[in-house]
């Protein structure tokens, strides 16, 4: 069912003052100005927003006939002289008093965001005495200047640099004021270690013994890595990837029985919710051809695909026994491996990726034990099938939620959504184009070069990409009003989300709360799928006694409440002493960037590689080159001030 056809049916099927007059709220007391159902400071503790440099606060508006590319010549001039002298004062001038400039181990050899002049003076003084920056040349795309509202424009190029240890590119992005051209965003980022470059692939030739798929099970067997990664999903197989093209021996432990099966085995009507243009794993792009909305098998067989094509070490059915490190930091790893024998092995660096997900969480209630239904975490439910003719209560309006409940209502189940608290939704109809567009295909059916959109997809910091986000988020929001009127007149409450950013700031702390809606919001605006709000207070036998004493009876209740966050799997991994020195995992730090994950865990040698598809393939090559560095004994100490 296309987003299109959802749109048709609201506007064109739906009487929603008919909907508002007759919705019932059975006697559930509802606040008139009720919380938040995230707060807008959890997990968040970025302090440097400022509003964004527009025309009218600037006092000037770039020209219509301004010439880009002749502008960004003059300042990448400027850029080149200041910074390959390392002149860290000329180099703050060069920016907004409120710019930003974020770094990804060109120059600190970590994650970092210098928010306001003070701060970038005060880090280039201290980096530019040992880095300097030469040898500038514009990338493609050209140097344009991108209008994305009236009152709003800005001049963005993008540039590739050297130091002595990397090869690297920066995303500038400037506003014209009274003085000139200021830098408001600046994004440098390395992009390969200029002594170890990628290696270049095997000959092919069969020259040995024995054969090609014989070694290759001979060499699994065998494997002494120095890069052991627990998770065998998208993070593991991609970081897997990236060390193996550094020269680096790697191993994968992973318990599910195949590679693939963290997607083959979830319910089988899942599809992933946005198209598949930003999802390449690094090296193996999907064919041409590839479904635009990957079913979540055939994401499965793909990743099968690829840790075969890439000739990736894994062990599948296979767990952490023990894990031990010294004083030193010295590891040492005993594997259960297929429950048929341990093996002992001693890695230098163990990276943890096993998904954002810690364990599943469902609420403990009175009365779960005498329950004559069936109650699962939606973990556990793989269809509905079993259950048409009977009534189902899906507990939680996340993703998952939804998607169960479709999958019910497509089947005729009798199904309610139970919510507790707001749900960020939004069409795919109009959200896609604004969020992913970049990544989609040409009219000849072929998309863009990955790494020249991945440049400018993750460049803009949290600052600037709060206020771009709030604005984007209500032009969706107005683009899909007769949606949201028709679910908000059908029961289901909706908000704009975190910090009013929609789904931007949700997915970098709470991991959740949203619904891009892959169909289901047609069947609950024509009330297939019908909406309570509260939650379970209680069971017995045969009911489920909902808050305010409603009594509902229903065969099944699946609770899509979600996840507790990673350190629980690092803590059933790894042990509480592990767990408990490790920082705080995914959420906004007070610069700006991710808590954690990708970056020094507060572990010696141990690292958390987590994340959506886009992420994965971004940071994973960031990670294996810090890790390259330090086994080559060529990475600084990331920059601390």
């Amino acid at each position: 069912m296309t987003p299109i056809a959802v749109q048709e049916a609201v506007a064109n099927n739906v009487d929603i003052a008919d909907l508002k007059a007759k919705v019932v709220v059975d006697h559930v007391e509802v606040e008139a100005t009720p919380k938040p159902p995230v707060a807008d400071d959890f997990m968040y503790d970025f302090k440097y927003n400022h509003t964004l440099p527009t025309s009218d606060v600037l006092g000037v508006e770039i020209p219509a006939d301004c010439d880009a590319q002749k502008e960004a010549e003059g300042i990448v001039a400027d850029l080149s002289e200041v910074m390959g002298q390392g002149d860290a004062q000329a180099f703050a001038d060069m920016f907004l008093d409120y710019g930003v400039w974020r770094d990804k181990l060109s120059f600190t050899w970590d994650y970092r965001t210098f928010n306001f002049k003070p701060a970038i003076l005060k880090a280039a003084t201290d980096l530019f005495a040992t880095t300097k920056a030469t040898s500038f040349k514009f990338l493609a795309p050209a140097p344009n200047i991108a209008r994305p509202y009236s009152d709003f424009a800005q001049l963005q190029f993008i540039v590739s640099f050297e130091t002595d240890l990397v090869d690297a590119s920066a995303v500038i992005n400037l506003v014209l004021t009274q003085e000139g051209w200021k830098i408001y965003t600046m994004h440098t980022v390395a992009e390969k270690l200029k002594q170890f470059p990628e290696v270049p692939p095997a000959d092919g030739h069969m020259t040995g013994s024995i054969s090609w798929e014989k070694q290759r099970a001979k060499d699994v067997d065998a494997a002494s890595p120095e890069i052991l990664i627990i998770g065998g999903g998208q993070n593991g197989l991609a970081l897997a990837a990236r060390c193996k093209a550094l020269g680096m021996d790697s191993l994968i432990i992973e318990r599910g029985e195949e590679i693939g099966d963290v997607w083959r085995k979830r319910y089988e009507y899942l599809s992933l919710h946005f198209p598949h243009w930003a999802d390449d794993l690094p090296y193996f792009p999907y064919p041409k051809r590839w479904p635009t909305y990957t079913p979540a098998q055939k994401q499965g067989l793909y990743m099968q695909w690829y840790a075969s094509a890439l000739e990736l070490n894994i062990w599948c059915k296979s767990s952490v026994a023990t894990a031990e490190q010294d004083d030193q930091g010295n590891w040492t790893v005993v594997i259960d491996k297929e429950s048929k024998e341990t093996r002992t092995l001693r890695p230098k660096q163990v990276v943890m990726a096993t998904s954002l997900c810690g364990v599943p969480m469902i609420p403990v209630i009175p009365g779960m034990a005498d329950f004559k239904g069936v109650i699962r975490h939606s973990t556990a439910h793989d269809s509905s099938r079993d259950f048409v003719g009977k009534k189902v209560c899906v507990v939680g309006t996340s993703s998952s939620g939804f998607d169960t409940a479709f999958d019910c209502s497509r089947r005729e189940i009798d199904v309610t959504l139970l919510q507790r608290s707001p749900t960020y939704i939004m069409s795919l109809t109009h959200s896609v184009p604004r969020m992913i567009g970049n990544f989609g295909p040409g009219t000849d059916g072929n998309r863009p070069n990955i790494e020249e959109q991945d440049r400018l997809f993750f460049a803009t910091p949290v600052g600037p990409g709060e206020e771009l986000a709030k604005r984007g988020a209500k032009v969706i929001e107005d683009l899909d009003k007769s949606l949201l009127e028709a679910l908000n007149a059908r029961g289901l409450r909706t908000w704009r989300g975190q910090r009013g950013t929609g789904s931007a700031t949700l997915g970098q702390t709470r991991n959740g709360g949203f619904y891009f809606d892959a169909g289901a919001c047609e069947h609950v605006v024509a009330g297939k799928i019908k909406v309570e709000q509260g939650y379970i207070e209680k069971f017995t036998e045969d009911k489920v006694i909902l808050n305010c004493g409603r009594e509902r009876e229903f065969d099944l209740i699946v609770f899509a409440t979600g996840f507790s966050n990673t350190i629980d799997s690092v803590r059933a991994t790894f042990g509480e002493n592990i767990a408990s020195k490790c920082g705080p995992i995914w959420g906004v730090d007070e610069e700006g960037e991710l808590k954690t994950a990708y970056r020094e865990s507060g572990v010696p040698n141990f690292w958390i590689m987590v994340g959506y598809l886009p992420y994965t393939r971004f940071h994973s090559k960031l990670l294996a080159m810090r890790l390259k560095a330090l086994d080559e004994g060529i990475s600084p100490t990331p920059y601390k001030a």
